[in-house]
């Protein structure tokens, strides 16, 4: 049987994969797009741009850094690095293998249906890499001919990055669409491909602003600062503000070292660890905390972050295990005193004809160029490699932005390929390196993948460890930061077993609208429970699959919905009924996403009924959910706002609901709720005494009973508004 591999792509990854399956004995071939290798060390990097790895964090194992450019504690600049790779591939006679100006346009796989790859419970149908009767036709353009050549190949690695590609660009409503902007809008990467003179040339006198929260967001900031000066001065928009390192070290040490060093890992848990690791994780997880603690103090005294409101909402454990940690060009907060940077931190964003608005202000700001720097999408980039619509849906399909992938390299439903260089880290190349000496030592057949179901298990558990240590709304991959907050779609593993908690699995579309959740299903890994969608709804309520149980919920939770907009990103309204808030709150694009959530399914279905009529509906990031406000199927902190509208008096324990409903509030997040109460001031007191020892379905609370039980769960900011019997009150989790 032939074994011919095809690499796709010549960077660090392509050329890594390149070395070790030619030293299995492979004859690799190497289509790069472009005319170099490493094409993006040399034109799509900031010309200013330092790395913000010192060079021993990125080299290779088996080849040093050549003096004085790089190595050992020096940051070395892009032309450093793009020379390095270059020696490292003369190094190990890597270039006859390449070959350049040839862009593969499409791969498809042939010789397998698609029935007949999903009938085996093993990746190719043995768990070995040649081990399937297919072989993947790989269409290449070469440039210099301009011509289409089809090549065949028995094994393909994807090498192709995601720093360069498709960008990605903020989808904002009409009448703030980009195409309203009277100047000019450029991707970060087009600026970054410019020389020196082209640069300084575009952005000379110039009102610039950049939109952005990563490392090229503030590397452009800075050079266009350098140019302009204070007079014309470049205005920096960040969504999502990051901890950033100033370049000084801590006594000596760097203090990104914390967290880069083995024991670093020995405070974290990880999927399949031992009782050992289990148990020192358990213990040195204070210490993991406190240290990130300790780390943003000091980089709060070391730089203005108070000062400029450009504290993260997130914590540096969180942005160091999402790997958005980087260094800020020197002199950054300089320049930002001295008035050539603007800083801006805003929630979201639109363009006018003279600028850039932002979300909450009135006024524009005057721009003559925008410059995008809101990352790319990497998922998508690979997907459109496959000619065959179904592996483009396994790429595209995870509920995270990380492209499902076992040991980062295999996907579990697409036989004879690997990818490398999608799943980022704080130093890149050390860890590209593994996986490619992983992957060699699978083509040469030193060992089998596990089944399809046990593959994708562990990468489902994975991506649950990336959510726990980085945060489901800062993990970014490949796919940069959102590039607006005006209605993203938030992970759907905001679900959690009704059960135990756990966070539900998800099998089917990503998305938080009616269609991707009518197409999904859920099952928890611990209860191992499942639930789906019925008629319209998911039902994540503890009876959930009972076909003869049945609860009596007291009639006319329908009635009375009364609300006042509260502020935030994820809003759960709690027994919604017919929906009429919940349809007024997707609307209004206010929030990431609206949970529609009652115990009653004949309230679900009217709510749906509605939601059927306004098409412009049907696409808004609303799911209905039938679930217990008891027993909310929610992570604990995951929820921004909770709004329960007329409800309380229908709830069988209104203490307990509120204490749930504290359990699943973020830090500051709020709580809002309008109910009857059992009788106003102005009730006569015999009325008072009746309504105490009356029978009836439903639990009236006075008005201090509803502050108290509040207070007790936790709860401040009480604020209320009587009228008559009615109350509408407001809490905020501290």
């Amino acid at each position: 049987m032939e074994r011919r591999v095809i690499i796709i792509g010549a960077g660090i990854s392509g050329l890594l994969a390149c070395k070790y399956t030619i030293q299995k004995g492979f004859n690799p071939v190497v289509f790069e797009a472009k005319s170099t290798i490493g094409d993006v060390w040399l034109k799509h990097i900031i010309q200013s741009s330092e790395l913000h790895n010192p060079g021993k964090d990125l080299q290779f194992s088996d080849f040093d850094w050549p003096s004085p450019t790089g190595g050992g504690d020096r940051f070395p600049a892009h032309t450093d690095v793009f020379e390095y790779i270059k020696a490292y591939a003369r190094k190990f006679g890597l270039l006859p293998h390449i070959q350049l100006n040839c862009q593969v346009t499409g791969i498809r796989y042939v010789g397998e249906t698609e029935q007949e790859m999903e009938m085996g419970d093993r990746w190719g149908g043995t768990g070995t890499a040649f081990g399937s009767a297919g072989k993947w036709h790989v269409s290449v353009h070469k440039k210099e001919t301009d011509s289409i050549e089809v090549h065949q190949a028995e094994f393909v690695i994807l090498c192709i990055g995601c720093f360069i590609g498709l960008p990605n660009i903020p989808k904002l409503p009409p009448d703030q669409s980009i195409e309203r902007f009277c100047g000019k809008v450029l991707d970060s990467r087009v600026y970054s491909a410019l020389d020196d003179l082209g640069a300084a040339e575009l952005i000379k006198r110039k009102r610039i602003t950049v939109i952005g929260s990563g490392k090229s967001a503030v590397d452009i900031a800075a050079e266009c600062a350098d140019t302009n000066g204070a007079e014309y001065p470049c205005t920096i928009i960040q969504l999502t503000p990051h901890w950033v390192l100033p370049c000084v070290s801590l006594r000596g040490a760097h203090i990104g070292y914390l967290y880069s060093k083995r024991f670093a890992e020995l405070s974290t848990h990880q999927p399949g660890e031992s009782s050992l690791h289990r148990l020192l994780a358990t213990v040195f997880s204070p210490l993991r905390w406190g240290i990130s603690k300790f780390v943003e103090c000091y980089l709060q005294w070391k730089l203005p972050l108070r000062k400029y409101g450009m504290i993260p909402n997130q914590s540096f454990l969180q942005d160091v295990s999402s790997g958005s940690i980087f260094r800020l060009p020197k002199n950054f907060y300089d320049k930002v005193k001295k008035g050539s940077i603007i800083l801006k931190r805003s929630r979201g964003f639109g363009f006018v004809e003279e600028g850039v608005i932002l979300k909450g202000e009135d006024r524009p700001i005057r721009t003559d160029l925008v410059i995008l720097a809101t990352g790319y999408k990497g998922d998508q980039k690979l997907a459109n490699m496959f000619e065959s619509p179904i592996f483009r849906k396994y790429v595209t399909h995870s509920s995270t932005s990380i492209i499902p992938l076992y040991r980062q390299t295999i996907h579990p439903r697409i036989p004879r390929l690997a990818v490398i260089g999608q799943a980022e880290s704080m130093s890149n190349l050390p860890l590209f390196e593994i996986r490619c000496q992983w992957l060699a030592q699978f083509l040469d057949g030193k060992f089998e993948l596990p089944s399809i179901k046990e593959m994708e298990k562990d990468v489902k558990a994975w991506e649950g460890h990336v959510e726990r240590y980085g945060g489901r709304k800062f993990w970014m991959s490949c796919s940069g930061e959102i590039a607006t907050e005006k209605n993203p779609t938030p992970d759907t593993e905001i679900f959690s077993c009704p059960i135990c908690y756990n966070p539900l699995m998800r099998k089917g579309p990503p998305g938080l609208n009616l269609r991707a959740i009518h197409w999904s299903g859920f099952e928890c890994e611990k209860c191992n429970k499942t639930y789906s969608s019925k008629d319209n709804y998911l039902d994540l309520t503890l009876v959930a699959g009972l076909k003869e149980y049945n609860e009596i919920k007291p009639a006319g939770t329908e009635l009375f919905r009364y609300f006042k907009p509260a502020e935030g990103g994820l809003l759960v309204d709690v027994s919604c009924g017919s929906g009429l808030f919940s349809r007024r709150f997707a609307k209004s694009e206010t929030y990431s996403g609206v949970i529609a959530l009652d115990f009653s399914e004949n309230m679900l279905r009217q709510c749906y009924d509605f939601i059927k009529s306004d098409s412009s509906l049907m696409e808004a990031n609303l799911a209905l959910v039938r679930a217990d406000v008891a027993r909310l199927p929610f992570a604990s902190g995951s929820v921004d706002a909770v709004h329960a509208g007329a409800a309380l008096h229908c709830w069988s324990s209104p203490s307990n609901a509120i204490a749930e409903i504290t359990r699943v509030l973020r830090s500051g997040g709020v709580f809002v709720g309008t109910s009857f109460l059992r009788y106003n001031p102005a009730t006569p007191r015999i009325l008072r005494l009746l309504r105490h020892v009356l029978p009836t379905n439903y639990i009236f609370l006075t008005a201090e009973e509803i502050k108290d039980v509040c207070m007790l769960c936790g709860l401040t900011n009480y604020a209320s508004e009587i009228r008559q019997s009615f109350i509408m009150f407001s809490v905020q989790k501290p």
